[in-house]
């Protein structure tokens, strides 16, 4: 896997409300930006000239203070004077964003508030990614496809302000925080590339943090057991885990911790509570995992999504659908999938 970027260094620190200036370098250039509130409201550095030439006769400095003076000198317009701007901006960001060598650092104590023009960055990252040649961006953004997506605070409200397409939503609601983005572009039906150019715009624009996968430790026990013990005196750790694997299992029998406080998983019944589902082989394997440690409480029900053959996970025998309700309103610590929506389903008697 590849180390991140300062792209993606920048994205996770504006994402997650970094205030302050970002001084960005790459090819023997500099450009500060002010940040404040997931909006730009400053900016410094070398324009190659391209503000001067929109803007007219303009001393350096702040640009945003240089678009005010050709504003206040009658040079331009202010709506004029904002486009050219934004327009310089998105032209000198993007090629530091294609730098190999650009880096970024962060100062919080040089806070700047608002004075006018803002420029939201969120706006400026989709603007770019999703423009002409836009996939050219994707690299910076999602190095590596196999990175786990995970949702940043505020996403759904931060997703909704941005006017994306139907397209860009239903590729947006496959993000669970366990998905990697090569697991939902894959099997997209809009297009892998469309899918993995949207999201590495989501991760680009803070809304998402790209992360390595998290693996479970696998226990080699044909090792362990042929592991020669000093003296042959390591059997008698064999027979105390032994022993505490049975007192274990006798108190989880005897206190049934599955059955929660004041919620039961229900004596029978059609209904039952989603609380977890799976579509990739990664979910698939985690599903299968959980119904495994306690098929008393828990069968899987098979269904169509799309193209893709899915499952959820479901919890509890319930006779009625209002028994069923009760119940999902007080599941069990660890019953709930992370950032999975339990609702009531009617199970046919054929499931698992």
């Amino acid at each position: 896997m590849r180390r991140a970027t300062a792209a993606t260094q920048l994205a996770l620190w504006v994402g997650r409300k970094g205030r302050g200036s970002v001084h960005l370098r790459w090819d023997q250039r500099e450009l500060t930006l002010f940040i404040n509130a997931l909006q730009v409201v400053g900016v410094q550095g070398d324009d190659r000239d391209r503000l001067s030439a929109g803007l007219g006769l303009t001393q350096g400095g702040e640009w945003f203070a240089r678009a005010a003076e050709a504003v206040a000198a009658g040079q331009v317009s202010q709506a004029e004077g904002n486009a050219v701007v934004k327009r310089v901006l998105a032209e000198v960001f993007r090629e530091f964003l294609l730098a190999p060598e650009g880096t970024v650092s962060f100062d919080s104590r040089a806070l700047a508030e608002p004075q006018g023009l803002t420029i939201s960055y969120p706006h400026l990252v989709m603007e770019l990614v999703l423009s002409a040649n836009g996939e050219e961006l994707v690299g910076a953004f999602l190095p590596d496809p196999d990175l786990t997506l995970r949702r940043l605070p505020e996403f759904a409200r931060r997703v909704g302000v941005l006017g994306l397409t139907e397209e860009a939503m239903a590729i947006f609601a496959k993000i669970n925080d366990m998905r990697s983005a090569q697991e939902i572009s894959d099997p997209s039906p809009h297009g892998r590339e469309l899918a993995l150019r949207l999201l590495a715009a989501a991760v680009g624009a803070g809304l998402v943090e790209a992360t390595p996968r998290v693996t479970e430790m696998q226990l080699d026990t044909a090792a362990a057991a042929e592991e020669p013990s000093a003296g042959g005196s390591g059997w008698w750790k064999w027979v105390l885990a032994i022993l505490l694997l049975g007192a274990l299992l006798a108190a989880a029998l005897f206190w049934q911790p599955w059955k929660g406080s004041g919620s039961t998983v229900g004596v029978g019944g059609p209904w039952g509570v989603a609380v977890d589902m799976g579509c990739q082989s990664a979910e698939l394997e985690r599903i299968y995992r959980r119904q495994s440690s306690n098929r008393d409480a828990y069968r899987l029900v098979k269904f169509q999504n799309g193209d893709l053959p899915c499952y959820r996970l479901i919890w509890g025998r319930f006779p009625t659908r209002e028994a069923a309700e009760s119940a999902s309103a007080r599941l069990p610590e660890g019953v709930l999938a992370r950032g999975f929506v339990a609702h009531v389903v009617k199970v046919e008697s054929s499931s698992p």
